[in-house]
């Protein structure tokens, strides 16, 4: 009996968390949030860790803790989302999932797209005065000024005119450049025998990577919403944590912009779906 209780009210919560106007609030906060505790209990582990050679300590608390911690978010986002993609459905159209039709969408994704172009420059500037710029930085700089203008541009198209052709173009654009950036950091650690100092960045760029990709499938008419929650979910979880790796100030600017697409892109979509027993 106590047993069926338990199962009701659980139900009952799920049904709760499921209401999409509570979840488009209510979602995104628990993934920053669960971000924020990834990036402390990361902080906590480089500094307890890894020894002086950068070799980690093996069965380190810290990091078990910390694996714990992101499977269990990674799990529970999962589960959301299959539920998410059971019952609900998105409306037709980019605009319509993600509501576009607000000056405040341009407006957020030019801000975002100015910062990022400043943060470019920033990364490449201080590439420069380590004096370690290579051809890849000169091609990520490049892309990533390309990542940048595509998302200022794609959001002004697609407020002034959903039916214009060039957001298929653009909306493709910053899943091409995360491709390179996956590319880059495989190679600069690829002769690093040590996963657990970069596992989590990887973790960050596939999961925003997969993110950007399946938010532009609605605009090629190819909405998954359930997918493309739990990459957005797990992209801000992620992203947060290689926070407080040891990256330059451009870089951690960028993934605090891909942390704020995905927390924005979430929350938008989740708002937006309907339960598909109406769609039919």
């Amino acid at each position: 009996m106590s047993l069926l209780l338990v199962i009701v009210i659980k139900y009952h919560m799920l049904d709760w968390i499921v209401n999409m106007r509570k979840s488009a609030v209510i979602i995104p906060f628990i993934a920053l949030i669960a971000g924020a505790v990834g990036l402390y209990l990361r902080h906590i582990e480089l500094q307890n860790v890894f020894n002086i050679s950068g070799l980690p300590t093996r069965g380190a608390s810290e990091t078990i803790i910390l694996i714990i911690v992101s499977c269990a978010f990674v799990l529970l986002a999962l589960i959301y989302a299959v539920i998410v993609g059971i019952k609900y459905a998105s409306p037709r159209g980019y605009e319509n999932a993600f509501g576009t039709n607000t000056i405040a969408y341009p407006l957020f994704f030019f801000l975002v797209g100015i910062v990022w172009l400043v943060s470019t420059v920033i990364h490449f500037f201080e590439m420069n005065a380590l004096e370690t710029v290579h051809n890849s930085h000169i091609f990520f700089a490049i892309l990533s000024a390309l990542a940048a203008i595509s998302l200022m541009l794609f959001a002004i198209e697609i407020f002034k005119d959903p039916k214009q052709k060039l957001k298929f173009v653009l909306s493709i654009i910053p899943s091409l450049f995360l491709c390179f950036w996956i590319l880059s950091m495989y190679r600069e650690n690829a002769a690093n025998p040590v996963l657990l100092s970069y596992v989590y960045y990887f973790f960050a760029l596939v999961f925003s990577l997969l993110g950007f990709y399946m938010t532009s499938g609605f605009v090629f008419d190819k909405s998954a919403p359930g997918k493309t929650i739990f990459f957005c979910l797990a992209a801000i979880f992620f992203c947060f944590i290689t926070l407080a790796d040891s990256h330059d100030i451009g870089i951690r600017i960028i993934l605090g912009l891909l942390i704020a697409i995905n927390a924005v892109n979430s929350a938008m979509l989740i708002r937006r779906l309907v339960v598909k027993s109406a769609v039919r």
